[in-house]
C-alpha cells in the first residue's frame, strides 16, 4: 500500500494543512508518495509498516517541519533517504535491518533522541556532529565496544544492554549522564573515569562478570546514584554484600530491583500490617458465613424431615379429594348422555320433517307445472289476487242466455267449482277451466268455446 494525501483524509477528518500528528503504523505501507499536502506535520509515525530503502521513503523528504519520526518495526537496512530531514528531534529506527550507521545520519544536526535498538549495528559510527544528542538507545545489537563520546557533552542516558561489550566506555566527558544501562554484556571491572558521572543517577550492570569488591570501587564517587543493580555479578553471592553496599554508596535506596529505603520499608511494614488486620477482617467474616450456613443446614434437614412427615397426609387427602370429584362427576356425565341422545333423536326427526316437507313441495310444484300446461289461459302473477276472481264475477251474472241450463249434474259440478275456488284462492286458470267446463254441459247453443266472441 501507497501512503498518499487519499488515504490520510480517509483517516483524518480535519484539513490535511492543519495536521501536525499523524498515525499510519499497521497499514502495511510499502511506499510513501507525495504527502506536501501536510506541510504542518510535526509528529508522524510509520511503524509496523513495509518500508525496505530509500525509494520507498522518498515522500518524506519535503516535510520541512517535522520533528519526530517513528519508522521503527519495518525491514530498512541503512539511513539512506533520511539525510533530508534535517528539522528531525527524534529518530526512532529500532527493530529493523541496519548493519551500520552511514554517513547519512551525520547530517541530522538537530537529532536530540537516536534511538536503534534491535538491530544488527556492529559499530557506532557517523554522530560526532551530532552535538545535541541527550539520548543514545543501541541496545540488543551486536557492538563490541563503544568509542569515547567526547563531543556529546548534553549526554544524559546512554543504554547500550544486550551486547558484546567487555569494557565500559569512556565517559568522561559526559558530566550530565543521568541513566547508564550496560546489563547483559561481559563488563569484569568499572574504569576510573566512571567517577566523573557525578551526575548519575540510574546505573545498570546486571548479568556481567563482577566479581571483587575492587571491580566497583568507582561507585564510591557516584554521590546521586539511588538505583543500582548487580544481580547476576559474581559479586552479589558475597557475604554482607547488601551492608558493603550501603557503606559505599549511602544514596542507594533500590538494589537489584528491590527498595529498602526507610521511609520505604516503614511504609511497607504498615501496608504489610494493614493487610494483616484486612486478611484478619476477611478471615473472620468467612468463618462468620460457613457458620451461618451450616446453621441453616442444620435448619434446613429439619425442614425436611418435617416435610417428609407431613407428605403422606397430604397425599391421603388429594386422592380422597379426587375420589370425590369423580363420584360427583358421574351423574352430570349420565345427564349429559342422556341429553345428548335426546338432542340427536330430535335432530333426526327434524331432519325427516324437512324431507316431508320438500317432496310435498315437489309434489305441488308438479302439479301446479301440469294445471299450468293443460289450461287455457296463462296465470300474470303481477296481478293481484283480487283480480283474479273478476271472471268468476262475470260467470254469477250471465245473460238471458246463460240462465237456460239443463240436468242436475250441471248445477253441482258449478256449484263444487266455485266452492273450490272461495275457499283455496285458486289460480286463474282452475277458474277459467271451470267456466269452460260449465258452458261445455249447460250451453244449450250447441257452441263450443268460440262462442265467447
Amino acid at each position: 500500500m501507497k501512503l498518499t494525501t487519499k488515504l490520510i483524509s480517509e483517516i483524518y477528518d480535519a484539513p490535511l494543512a492543519s495536521l501536525k500528528d499523524i498515525n499510519v503504523s499497521k497499514r502495511e505501507i510499502s511506499s510513501i508518495g507525495d504527502i506536501t499536502a501536510c506541510k504542518e506535520v510535526r509528529k508522524l509515525n510509520l511503524s509496523n509498516n513495509e518500508l525496505v530503502n530509500e525509494e520507498s521513503i522518498a515522500g518524506l523528504r519535503d516535510l520541512p517541519h517535522m520533528t519526530l519520526l517513528n519508522l521503527s518495526n519495518n525491514k530498512l537496512k541503512n539511513f539512506t533517504g533520511l539525510q533530508h530531514l534535517q528539522t528531525l528531534c527524534v529518530l526512532n529506527v529500532s527493530h529493523n535491518q541496519l548493519e551500520k550507521m552511514t554517513p547519512h545520519v551525520s547530517r541530522l544536526k538537530e537529532l536530540k533522541a537516536l534511538i536503534l535498538n534491535h538491530n544488527n549495528i556492529t559499530t557506532v559510527e557517523n554522530i560526532k556532529s551530532l552535538l545535541k544528542l541527550n539520548t543514545i538507545v543501541i541496545s540488543h545489537n551486536k557492538l563490541k565496544a563503544v568509542p569515547s563520546l567526547v563531543s556529546h557533552l548534553e549526554l544524559t542516558k546512554l543504554s547500550a544492554a544486550h551486547n558484546q561489550l567487555s569494557v565500559v566506555p569512556d565517559l568522561t566527558y559526559n558530566v550530565l549522564l543521568k541513566e547508564l544501562r550496560l546489563n547483559d554484556n561481559t563488563i569484569s571491572a568499572l574504569p576510573e573515569s566512571l567517577r566523573q558521572c557525578s551526575a548519575m543517577e540510574i546505573l545498570d550492570l546486571g548479568n556481567n562478570s563482577l566479581k571483587n569488591w575492587s571491580d566497583i570501587a568507582a561507585l564510591g564517587s557516584l554521590l546521586r546514584l539511588h538505583n543500582l543493580n548487580l544481580k547476576g555479578n559474581p559479586i552479589a553471592n558475597k557475604k554482607d554484600y547488601l551492608e558493603k553496599i550501603l557503606d559505599l554508596v549511602p544514596s542507594l535506596y533500590i538494589l537489584d530491583g528491590e527498595r529498602f529505603d526507610p521511609k520505604f520499608l516503614e511504609r511497607k511494614k504498615k501496608q504489610r500490617e494493614n493487610m494483616n488486620i484486612v486478611e484478619k477482617k476477611q478471615r473472620l467474616k468467612r468463618i462468620k458465613l460457613q457458620k451461618e450456613k451450616k446453621e441453616k443446614k442444620a435448619k434446613g434437614e429439619l425442614e425436611e424431615e418435617e416435610e417428609e412427615a407431613v407428605k403422606p397426609v397430604v397425599k391421603k387427602q388429594k386422592m380422597e379429594e379426587t375420589v370425590k370429584r369423580a363420584k360427583r362427576a358421574e351423574p352430570t356425565d349420565e345427564k349429559q348422555v342422556k341429553k345428548a341422545k335426546k338432542t340427536k333423536t330430535e335432530s333426526q326427526e327434524t331432519v325427516k320433517k324437512t324431507k316431508r316437507t320438500a317432496s310435498t313441495d315437489e309434489k305441488q310444484v308438479k302439479k301446479a307445472k301440469k294445471d299450468q300446461n293443460d289450461g287455457f289461459f296463462i296465470k300474470d302473477d303481477n296481478k293481484p289476487a283480487q283480480e283474479e276472481h273478476k271472471p268468476t264475477a262475470v260467470v254469477e251474472t250471465p245473460t238471458a242466455p246463460a240462465q237456460v241450463r239443463t240436468g242436475v249434474v250441471g248445477i253441482v259440478d258449478k256449484s263444487k267449482k266455485m266452492k273450490q275456488a272461495s275457499k283455496k284462492n285458486s289460480a286463474a286458470t282452475d277458474v277459467v277451466k271451470a267456466l269452460e267446463t260449465e258452458e261445455k254441459q249447460d250451453s244449450g247453443t250447441g257452441l263450443d268455446v268460440g262462442g265467447w266472441d
